[in-house]
């Protein structure tokens, strides 16, 4: 059983990479309801679900900016502080609350500085991956680890509602800090190498920050000439239809659910249970040509989540599982053919720039979402999203470039090995 498993999955540093993910799932998937939930229950308004998803769609829209800083830190440091800082920040909704009281816009702000530290931590999670595996196993680590998410993602989020129902949204809110404080616990074991960056100690706040716009700079150079500016409109697309179905799924869950707030929960784990489905299936599927995958599966996708909108509950999570499917290819292909083709020094800003550039339309859509939940049906939103990833296919489609991109193999993503 051992020999069909990959060497790396045994490595002590991939280990507690793992053991980290699996603590981020539990407090991630039960944060991700009891976060916007909370928010839902203090305003009363899908219009303030829209503020809370603007915030922390900014934050990732902010994340080129907060990149380059993950070079001028350890990135073992970096995980270990920026995490137990989000510890701390989390505790204090719960301290907050059995003392003085929640303000919906004192939690709101919160979501924006944890969402920012985590563009912080992101980066450097992807840059940590080839150096501790090794760039040839980047595509079956990637796997491994999405596969433990998503499946976390699934357990601990389809469980969220039913805990929330049972001791409320803030404690549960508790219990994501005191993840966050064992996934600082553990990283504070890493013993891998990180590539050694000099910097002059010595050197004044204005050369720091010179050199600060120049590792920015680096980045865009890196892939101004790549295929990423090809395909980033179309991405942003999904993303701003993506946020605006999100924005409604509290209030959409529970008009499907006749006000079970536990319905949340079961449709963020069935979309967890679709992207797990993708990472599995990305391995398998990488010989086929991106363009043509693509296009198909999103295809797929946008008929998938119109009959989410309009069929009854059990019908409309599973079509938005299945619909799911294709997210989970795409982000491990893109992602791990990142990891491969960059270097290590730029693995963290080209991720982030291309995070950064795929979420400039989403805080618009989170408004534009509340707004048209607060007027419409939720309903709608939700079909608008599954119409708009079929006209993200037709765009593949109609561009030559994108239509006939082999596998991803042997896509190649970047013609340079060094930054301009």
């Amino acid at each position: 059983m051992r020999s069909r498993i990959k060497p790396f999955v045994f490595e002590r540093n991939f280990l507690i990479l793992l053991t980290g993910v699996f603590a981020n799932g539990l407090g991630g998937g039960i944060y991700s309801v009891a976060a916007m939930l909370l928010v839902f229950n203090l305003s009363g308004s899908v219009l303030y679900s829209g503020f809370a998803f603007f915030a922390v769609t900014s934050a990732s829209t902010l994340a080129f900016l907060i990149a380059p800083f993950a070079n001028y830190a350890k990135y073992k440091n970096g995980l270990v502080y920026s995490n137990l800082i989000k510890a701390v920040i989390l505790f204090t909704i719960p301290l907050m609350h059995y003392t003085v009281g929640l303000n919906v816009w004192y939690v709101i702000i919160l979501l924006f500085i944890t969402a920012l530290i985590t563009q912080y931590t992101y980066p450097i999670e992807s840059t940590i991956l080839p150096l501790i595996v090794g760039k040839d196993n980047v595509v079956a680590a990637n796997s491994y680890l999405q596969t433990i998410r998503e499946s976390m993602d699934i357990a601990f989020i389809a469980g969220a509602g039913i805990i929330i129902a049972i001791i409320g949204t803030v404690p549960a809110i508790a219990i994501t800090a005191a993840s966050l404080v064992f996934v600082t616990i553990m990283y504070a074991f890493f013993t891998f190498q990180q590539p050694e960056i000099t910097r002059d100690k010595s050197q004044s706040v204005g050369s720091a920050v010179n050199i600060y716009f120049t590792d920015l700079k680096a980045g865009f150079s890196y892939i101004r000439q790549s295929l990423i500016p090809k395909m980033i409109f179309s991405i942003v697309f999904i993303n701003i239809a993506m946020v605006i179905m999100t924005t409604n799924l509290p209030a959409f869950t529970l008009i499907k659910g006749n006000g079970a707030e536990a319905v949340y929960g079961f449709y963020l784990a069935s979309l967890s249970l679709g992207i797990l489905i993708g990472a599995i299936l990305s391995p398998k599927l990488k010989q086929i040509d991106f363009g043509k995958l693509t296009i198909i599966s999103f295809a797929g996708t946008g008929v998938m989540w119109i009959g989410t909108a309009t069929l009854p509950l059990v019908p409309s999570m599973i079509l938005f599982c299945t619909g799911a499917i294709s997210i989970g290819i795409l982000n491990i292909l893109v992602f791990s053919a990142i990891q491969q083709q960059v270097e290590t020094a730029f693995i963290g800003r080209v991720i982030t720039l291309l995070s950064s550039a795929a979420s400039l339309g989403m805080p618009a859509g989170a408004l534009l979402g509340g707004v048209l939940g607060e007027t419409l049906s939720p309903e709608i939103p939700v079909m608008i999203c599954g119409i708009s990833m079929i006209f993200f296919s037709l765009f593949w489609l109609s561009s030559s470039v994108l239509r006939k991109l082999p596998d991803i193999d042997r896509v190649s993503l970047f013609q340079h090995s060094k930054a301009a």
